[in-house]
Order: C-alpha cells, then structure tokens, then sequence
C-alpha cells in the first residue's frame, strides 16, 4: 500500500503523463488535419485556376526538360499547365503551386481538361518521340493555329514532326553538341551571352524580344533611322522578319511595314 508521499507521486505521474499523451494526441490530430485541409484546400485553387487559364500553355512531360520549361516560363510570367502521367510528382507540383493534370497527354479528354482550345501552345516534351508525334497529331486536330513546339531526339524524326504540324522542332541532342563545341571555338561569345542573358538582378542583363507591327502601329511607314527607336528606347535592331524571310542587321533606311517582326535587344526596361 502506497505512502502519503508514494500517492502524491502517483497522482503527479498519472496527471503528467495523461497530460503528456493528450498534447501529443493534439498535436498529431491538428498536423493530420491541416496537412489533409490545406492538400484539398490548394487543389481546389489549382483546379479553379484551371478553369479560368486562358492563351496559357500546355507543357506534356515533368521531366528535366518539362521541369526546365517551367522554371522558364515562370521568369517570364507565362501562364501554364503540366500534364503527367506520375502520381508521384503530384504533391511536388502542389508545394510549388504549379497547376497540372495527372494523366496520359495522348489522350485527347486530357487535353481538353488542360483547356486545349484556349491555350496559346503546346511543349511536347515526353521522353519518347512517337509520344511526341503522336501527341503533335492530336494537338494540331483539336485546334489548328496551336504553337506545337516539339522534342526530337532522332534527327531523322524531325521532318516527320514538321509534317505532323509542329510548328518548332527541338533536337537536344544536336544543341548541346553545338553548345559544346561553341565553348572551346568562341568561349568569349559564349561566357558573354551568358552573362548578358541569364544573370539576374545586374545592370548588364540583355533579353532578345519580338515585337510585331500592327496596322495601327506609329512605326509602320518610317524608316528605322526615322522612327528613333534607339534614341527614344536604347534597344538595338538586330534583325527584321517580313514574309517569313529574316533580314539581319537591316539597313536605317529600310521602311517599316504592317506585319513586320522586329528582333530587338536590351535591358527588360528599355524592351519594355
């Protein structure tokens, strides 16, 4: 039989310990709780996203090219959407508040839950090239002005991607080869596109840019000279596009027309 002294240590135990068990049982009901809350919570915002996604993009394949693309399109403040077929990647792509559809982007109900017919293109960036041709075919029936920019990795696929529709064709294999050999041929040329094109945050970083002449546009009728771009900007014209034809370095005198595309490079602020 217990003490005076052996009942207060009891009574002291018996309330520390259930004490104890029920803040863990607490803690560990809350932490289930929000963790389920907020996965459902951030899913319902990504599948209202979804649904209002509008000239966006569609990127088939959460690959290293895939997750490449995102992290681009993400500097550049594009609106996007990931289709891929791995659950596993699903609760990696909600931390990141990435919006995406786990499914095979061959099928064509999946691409229509991407919002095919609002987006503006379409990356085809699965690891195998039928994949991609098959998914270039699918793309280019359900809407045909869709940017189909597609992955080859057998050159001698290339010309099949073109046929299908695809409206770019990227061979990875072929510029890394480029790449490679431009840094022992001209490493100066290409430690400075580097640092001009991919340093953020410094005074010297440059951005190639498009810029499209509309009907109403001030620049259609004058010359490149006449038009001041550079003294009103500081953007230099480096190349002009009419009727798919590339004119580089074009001349101060030419006249600019509707429908032209001007390349130009500079500081984000003066492109802006």
């Amino acid at each position: 039989e217990l003490s005076v002294k052996g009942k207060i240590f009891t009574i002291i135990y018996i309330v520390f310990g259930v004490t104890l068990f029920l803040y863990f049982a607490g803690e560990f009901a809350h932490h289930v709780f929000m963790a389920n809350f907020e996965g459902k919570f951030k899913k319902k915002q990504m599948e209202n996203k979804l649904k209002q996604l509008k000239n966006h993009f569609i990127i088939c394949g959460y690959g290293r090219t895939g997750m490449e693309i995102v992290s681009q399109l993400r500097n550049n403040q594009i609106e996007f959407v990931v289709i891929d077929c791995a659950q596993d990647i699903e609760e990696d792509l909600l931390n990141n508040e990435i919006p995406y559809i786990i499914g095979n982007a061959t099928d064509d109900d999946i691409l229509e839950v991407a919002g095919i017919e609002k987006a503006k293109g379409i990356f085809c960036a699965l690891s195998d090239d039928v994949d991609n041709l098959y998914l270039t075919v699918s793309a280019k029936n359900i809407k045909n002005d869709l940017k189909i920019i597609a992955r080859c990795v057998k050159a001698a696929n290339e010309q099949k991607f073109k046929k299908a529709g695809a409206t770019s064709v990227i061979l990875p294999y072929e510029i890394s080869a480029r790449r490679m050999v431009a840094s022992v041929v001209k490493p100066l040329v290409v430690d400075f596109l580097d640092v001009v094109t991919h340093t953020k945050g410094l005074e010297f970083e440059l951005k190639l840019d498009q810029f499209h002449l509309a009907a109403n546009s001030e620049l259609v009728g004058q010359t490149i000279i006449s038009s001041k771009i550079k003294d009103k900007t500081g953007v230099v014209i480096v190349a002009l596009r009419r009727e798919d034809e590339f004119k580089t370095n074009p001349s101060p005198k030419i006249e600019l027309e509707q429908g032209d595309y001007l390349l130009a490079i500079g500081p984000n602020q003066q492109l802006t």
